[in-house]
Formats: structure tokens, C-alpha cells, sequence
């Protein structure tokens, strides 16, 4: 062979040599980031020259063992189980998956790759090393931390990491619609994001949204924002003390659960503007006292509680209406009571004391019935008495029927009686005359000189001006009148 031959056959030689080095490429980065105790991905792609190739063998090492081999007890026994080629070895991904990433992990590795066993190449020249982190990398939160009731809310988890194939689990503290995708970062880091949307809602208001990541290995991560809702009053009552004397004074208040906090204002109930603050004062309270509701205003809405009336507690008012009646020859009484509590009805006679022979009651009302023998009373009294005072009213008796009956009978039998006595007594005049030689005379053609005229009676006036009865005597054993005064005699009843 002559120089020329070798001159160009060295040039074939370096180029050929130049040619097969340049195509064993492996792309790595030279450094990655891993959480401990989770999983770390090392990218990996690589490329051989352009030959036919039957059987790929991938291999990582470190410069003195082997991490992984697909033959296990090729592997050093710290990594068995804990390494695992990822990608597809035919499309020249080599990447490689350690699990369990521990502090003596760190490297650095390199990648070997066997093409049917005859053409071989490690990459020791792109060594990859892994930089340990014992915490997870802060999260990134966002969420609208002010808005209104009912509007749409969208709240962004994310997290950084370096282990696609197990990537975080996200947990939110409220429901809603869930979306997670994944984002490639730079040196082997992923970005993991989960978003959630719901429409929010007065119970939301000052309660943290917590977002909850959950990393392949167990450990977790939590972050969390407080979220502003505004909303119109909620909740509008009026609150105050139910029952209250008659003459006293109410205090009442108005609450509410509104944002931003409410103002209040008070009205009758037919809508008249009576107070503006959260507090009313109602002075000298009756029973009339007319019904009140306020109303809860803020820049979200305005909104009215129930109307309240309050109970006013009185003593008893006997209704002048009150009174005796008489049908049918049976003669009852009732007496008609207004109080609160509803009154205990009593009705004294003569020298007793009776309970209502029924008692009814109606709401504030109370009507205490005595049916009993009147006898020849013209009046009774009715008690009426509760917790805060008694009262007493005098009603007339009215004459039993079957009494007036016997009344009429009888003084129809007197003016017949005189009649007859009238007639007997002309008659003996006659006859006296007749005995004396006066002539006779026929009955029915005698005339007497003056005509007679029936008696006449004076009118007997019902007797009207009674004084007030007193009946300290009758109540002094009565535990149930103890506190009713009274200053009635029993000498009204002398000439009954």
C-alpha cells in the first residue's frame, strides 16, 4: 500500500471514528431536585448511531456500583426494588425513577446503554445529581378573598415536585368542581395544579379555604386563605323581655347576621318610622300598646323581622256589661273579667262565698256564671282577682218568674175578693132597706148614687242607692282573697 493509500485510509479511519462518536448523545440534566422519603424522575433521552438494532439494555451507575440493571441482582441491594427505567428504551428515553428518595441518594449517576450486546456506550460525561429537600416546596395559593353572596368563586392550588409518575394528591376544605392538570418545568420539575370552583355563600364568610397537598411518601402540606363574603341581614329578630306589667317600661333589641354589619330601624306595624339605632325603649306600656318590628339595613339589602306585640300583664277590669239575668224562672249571673293572667271569679251572697257555677275563658276574657237560689236577694257581688290585683262589681238580681206569677195571681185574688165584698155588702144594705118598707127593687135596675172605684196602691219603688258592701268578715279565712281589700257591711242586707 502506498502513501497515498494509507493517507486516505487514515482520513476514512478518523472521520468514521469522529462520525460514531458525535452520534452517542444523551440529553440529562446535571442536577434535579427530590423531596425525601417521596420519588424523584430523572429526564433522560439519548441517541446512538444510525444501525439496526435488535435488544437495548439500559444501565444507571454512579461511579462505582450499579443503581439499576434490569437483571436485579445486577443492582447494588440498596436500590433493588427502588429503581425503575420509566421510558422506552427503543424510542431513546432512558428515563430513570428512584423511590423513597433517601440523603444518601444525591449521586451523581450516569447512563449505559447496550445495543445487542455488541456496541455499547456509557454517558459519564452528563452526570446527574439530585439536590435532597426535606419539606415540600411552598404552595402557591390564590383566591378572590372579598366577594358577594352567590357569586362564582375560583380558588388555584399549586405545588412544585420532581415525581410526575406519583404526582400530589390536592384535598379542599370546601365542595365544589374540582380540575388538576399537570405543567413540564425545567431540570426535572413538574408543576401540579388543582382549581376549584363553587358559588359562595354567607357561611363562608370568615372561614379559611384550606387547600391540603398530599405528596407520593405520605407527606403533606397545607396552606390556606380567609374568604369575605358580603350578604344582605339574615337572621332579623327582635329580642326582649315577653311579658311586662302594665305601666312599665319595655326595653327591646334588634340582632341580625349581615356583612358588612347592619343598621337598624323600627316601625309600627303599620309601617311608621318609630326609631333608628338596635335598641327601642317603649314607655308606660298598656294593653294597647300597638305591635313593632324593626328592620336590618346594610348595602347588600334590607330585611324586616316578625312583628312582636308585647304581653302586658293587668290587673282584672270587670266589664260593666256585666249582669243578672232571669228566663224561664231560672236566674243566673255572669260576670265578665278582662285581665292578665286570666282571673280567679268569685261572687259573694249575702253571707257566702260561691264559685262560678262555670267559667269560661277567652284569651284575655274570663266569664264566671252563678247559677244558684237567689232567694229573696236583690244583689250579689262578683270578684274577680290574679297575681296583680282584684275588683269587685255589685249586680242587681232580677224577681224570679214563677215570683212575679205568683205576685200577679195574688193581686188579681185581692181586687176580686174586694169585688165580691162589694157586692155582699149592697146586697145586706138592700135587704135592710126592704125590712125598713122601702120599696123592692129590681138587682138589675139598681143604681147607686156613685159609682165604685177599685183601690188604689201606691207604686213601690225599687230601692237604688245601696252603699258599698263590706266583706272584711266573709274573707278572712280565704287564702284566695287575701289581698283584696274591701270595706264592705253586712248591714246592707238587714232589711233584705
Amino acid at each position: 500500500m502506498d502513501a497515498l493509500q494509507w493517507l486516505v485510509f487514515f482520513i476514512c479511519i478518523c472521520f468514521k471514528a469522529t462520525q460514531t462518536e458525535s452520534s452517542w448523545t444523551v440529553d440529562v440534566p446535571s442536577s434535579v431536585e427530590g423531596l425525601l422519603g417521596s420519588c424523584v424522575v430523572i429526564p433522560c433521552t439519548y441517541n446512538y448511531p444510525d444501525i439496526t438494532v435488535h435488544t437495548f439494555t439500559g444501565i444507571w451507575r454512579s461511579d462505582d456500583r450499579v443503581i439499576y440493571h434490569p437483571t436485579q441482582s445486577n443492582t447494588v441491594e440498596k436500590y433493588r426494588g427502588r429503581t425503575k427505567i420509566l421510558g422506552d428504551l427503543s424510542k431513546k428515553n432512558c428515563s430513570l425513577m428512584i423511590e423513597n428518595l433517601q440523603q444518601s441518594d444525591g449521586g451523581p449517576f450516569f447512563f449505559r446503554i447496550e445495543l445487542d450486546g455488541t456496541n455499547m456506550f456509557s454517558y459519564f460525561s452528563n452526570k446527574v445529581s439530585i439536590s435532597m429537600i426535606g419539606e415540600p416546596n411552598p404552595t402557591d395559593f390564590f383566591v378572590q378573598e372579598e366577594v358577594k353572596e352567590g357569586q362564582t368563586v375560583s380558588a388555584f392550588c399549586s405545588v412544585s415536585h420532581s415525581c410526575p409518575t406519583y404526582p400530589p394528591d390536592f384535598h379542599w376544605s370546601h365542595s365544589g368542581e374540582q380540575h388538576f392538570q399537570t405543567q413540564k418545568l425545567q431540570n426535572g420539575q413538574w408543576k401540579a395544579t388543582s382549581t376549584l370552583t363553587f358559588h359562595s355563600d354567607r357561611t363562608d364568610h370568615n372561614k379559611p379555604l384550606q387547600c391540603r397537598v398530599t405528596y407520593h411518601g405520605g407527606k403533606q402540606q397545607e396552606t390556606s386563605k380567609t374568604i369575605k363574603v358580603k350578604y344582605a341581614p339574615v337572621n332579623v329578630k327582635v329580642e326582649y323581655q315577653s311579658d311586662v306589667n302594665e305601666g312599665e317600661t319595655a326595653h327591646l333589641k334588634c340582632s341580625s347576621d349581615a356583612n358588612p354589619v347592619s343598621s337598624y330601624e323600627w316601625h309600627s306595624e303599620t309601617g311608621a318610622l318609630l326609631n333608628k339605632g338596635q335598641t327601642y325603649t317603649m314607655s308606660n306600656v298598656s294593653r294597647h300598646s300597638e305591635a313593632v318590628y324593626c328592620t336590618a339595613v346594610n348595602e347588600e339589602g334590607r330585611v324586616r323581622s316578625s312583628t312582636v306585640k308585647l304581653n302586658v300583664l293587668y290587673a282584672p277590669v270587670i266589664e260593666t256589661y256585666s249582669k243578672c239575668s232571669s228566663y224561664d224562672g231560672i236566674v243566673k249571673c255572669d260576670c265578665i273579667v278582662q285581665s292578665k293572667p286570666p282571673s280567679m271569679v268569685h261572687f259573694v251572697l249575702g253571707d257566702r262565698v260561691l264559685q262560678s257555677s262555670k267559667v269560661e275563658k277567652n284569651g284575655s276574657v274570663t266569664t264566671g256564671t252563678l247559677q244558684t237560689d237567689f232567694g229573696s236577694f236583690k244583689f250579689v257581688h262578683c270578684l274577680a282577682n290574679n297575681t296583680l290585683g282584684n275588683a269587685n262589681l255589685t249586680l242587681s238580681v232580677p224577681a224570679n218568674d214563677n215570683m212575679q206569677n205568683i205576685f200577679i195571681a195574688s193581686g188579681a185574688g185581692v181586687i176580686f175578693l174586694i169585688i165580691l165584698i162589694a157586692i155582699g155588702v149592697g146586697t145586706v144594705k138592700r135587704c135592710r132597706g126592704q125590712s125598713d118598707g122601702t120599696p123592692k127593687s129590681d138587682l138589675s135596675t139598681m143604681r147607686s148614687d156613685r159609682p165604685a172605684e177599685p183601690p188604689r196602691y201606691a207604686q213601690t219603688k225599687r230601692k237604688e242607692n245601696y252603699e258599698d258592701v263590706h266583706c272584711n268578715d266573709i274573707y278572712t279565712n280565704d287564702s284566695v282573697y287575701g289581698n283584696i281589700e274591701t270595706d264592705w257591711d253586712e248591714s246592707v242586707y238587714a232589711n233584705m
